[in-house]
């Protein structure tokens, strides 16, 4: 009778976290259409300025008066929210995991218009990070209008990024990939079923508004012969080296922001001097770069001048990016794939020119990212080409290794870093060690609460395991016999918490 009782609350659990996952999706998605429209409008105000300062150049001032009030503007949402800056995701990353608490209603205002006015200034900047961390504050909005407790608020977050994913690229799959390989790493049932519902709900939204097109469209693709397919991999290497590349420039171009001793108001203004100067000389690289992946399928460059692109774009996207702005480097990573992919079939056969910008842009965000299913599932459905999955394992697996193997830590990784040790939270990565402990039949810790024991400085609870099952604790969690707990400590920390309870 109890085995039948604890399996219809089981049931019940499921059914509301599924029902719950629905109206994150609704939600999340009238927000992420929202700000896509307004990223929408943002590209045409470049297209204006990039149409008339060639013609008049009375516009070149219009322009610089322009760049410094929306350098200003992006500027002052930062000041106002500062967990509204950057892409989001690692604010979403350290939410999920409990080293912050961010309030939902701020972040979805100054991200929204933090996003908006830095994309109007024509910096090079994606829709897709902040969209994830729009989603997720519609689910912890929900949480907590809905009352939910803090296990099943972190379900809510989870489900909102994923939803915020699919409603920026039409990819509800690759929205729930991302959410578990890079936010909730770990996996459960519940979590698959709500994230899916929430994703699935946001992009029927996103397409209801956007249409069915795929994000990236390409003609019909020439078939791969076997012989290509050493080249794939010599080219999932050379994606490796790229995406090594651009994840040490990114941590200089951070640190040299950080060394600059500018009012938060003005660092913004750099970014903006670089936008100026783009927008006169190269504004090819304006903007997230969406139109340029067509223009590399439909239009011949050379290859001096592909080379030139690729850097121009880099660097373009990270200095917008490490300025500090409410703005995500996600489609930007895809942009500079393609670019590298349209330089690499210079050299192989331009006959495969779609192959190999497809599989760059998969390649790359592998080797910046490290989540090469995630970029697997993205590149099949925003390009609707299902029938290049072998290329694309080939191409995405030399790159993980080849980044891997050059010990780079991946870029979201290194950013949560870099925002908890803004904080002063010790819980880093680099100095962070884990723990399991079990819970002998001896144990004092049988029968009492989580937040009644002294665990020590810099030490939490990071996951129990209770008959093969994964928890995730909260403060009154009650700990059992056998329940294995996984610990998280700070080296500093660690030799307190092994004389305390592992060598006992």
């Amino acid at each position: 009778m109890n085995i039948l009782k604890k399996r219809r609350r089981e049931i019940f659990s499921e059914s509301s976290l599924l029902f719950d996952g629905i109206i994150v999706g609704i939600m999340a998605g009238i927000v992420g259409v929202i700000y896509r429209l307004m990223i929408g409008y943002s590209e045409k105000v470049i297209y204006f300025f990039e149409n008339n300062i060639g013609s008049n150049k009375i516009y070149i001032l219009y322009l610089i008066l322009f760049l410094l009030v929306m350098g200003f503007l992006s500027a002052y949402m930062v000041k106002k929210e500062p967990y509204s800056s950057g892409s989001g995701i690692p604010q979403v990353v350290a939410e999920v995991t409990g080293r912050i608490d961010t309030r939902p209603f701020r972040i979805l205002f100054y991200k929204m218009f933090g996003g908006f006015f830095a994309a109007l200034g024509g910096l090079s900047l994606g829709r897709e990070g902040p969209s994830i961390q729009l989603g997720a504050m519609s689910g912890k909005l929900v949480s907590k209008l809905l009352r939910r407790d803090s296990v099943k608020e972190n379900y809510l977050l989870t489900c909102g990024a994923s939803a915020g994913l699919s409603v920026a690229f039409n990819a509800p799959l690759a929205g729930v990939m991302f959410s578990i390989e890079e936010i909730h790493k770990n996996i459960s049932k519940k979590l698959v079923v709500s994230c899916f519902a929430s994703a699935v709900v946001a992009d029927v939204i996103s397409q209801y508004v956007f249409g069915f097109e795929a994000i990236f469209k390409f003609s019909n693709l020439a078939s791969i012969e076997l012989q290509t397919y050493i080249f794939i991999a010599i080219l999932g290497i050379f994606l490796g080296l790229c995406g090594t590349f651009y994840n040490l420039l990114m941590k200089f171009c951070l640190k040299i922001y950080n060394k600059i001793t500018l009012n938060i108001l003005l660092r913004p203004q750099i970014a903006m001097f670089c936008s100026l100067v783009m927008f006169i000389f190269f504004p090819i690289v304006l903007g997230s770069g969406h139109h340029l992946v067509e223009k590399l399928i439909y239009t011949t460059y050379g290859i001096l001048f592909l080379i030139v692109l690729y850097f121009l774009k880099t660097f373009f996207s990270l200095m917008s990016f490490s300025s500090g702005v409410a703005g995500g480097i996600f489609l930007p990573i895809l942009v500079q794939g393609a670019i590298l992919g349209a330089l690499f079939s210079k050299f192989v056969g331009t006959e495969y020119l779609s192959i190999f910008i497809i599989l760059s842009m998969a390649g790359y965000l592998t080797a910046v990212v490290r989540s090469p299913l995630t970029s697997i599932i993205l590149i099949f459905e925003m390009t609707q080409k299902l029938s290049y999955f072998l290329p694309l394992a080939i191409c995405c697996l030399a790159a993980y290794y080849t980044a891997n193997i050059l010990g780079t830590k991946p870029v979201y990784e290194y950013l949560l870093g870099n925002l908890l040790s803004k904080e002063h939270i010790k819980f880093d990565g680099e100095n962070e060690i884990e723990f399991e402990l079990t819970i002998e039949a001896d144990s004092a810790l049988i029968n009492r609460k989580i937040c009644e024991i002294d665990w020590g400085k810099n030490i939490f609870v990071a996951e129990i395991e209770r008959n093969a099952k994964h928890i995730l604790p909260k403060g009154d969690t009650l700990l059992n016999q056998n329940d294995k707990l996984l610990i998280k400590a700070t080296k500093e920390s660690s030799d307190d918490f092994v004389n305390k309870f592992l060598e006992k």
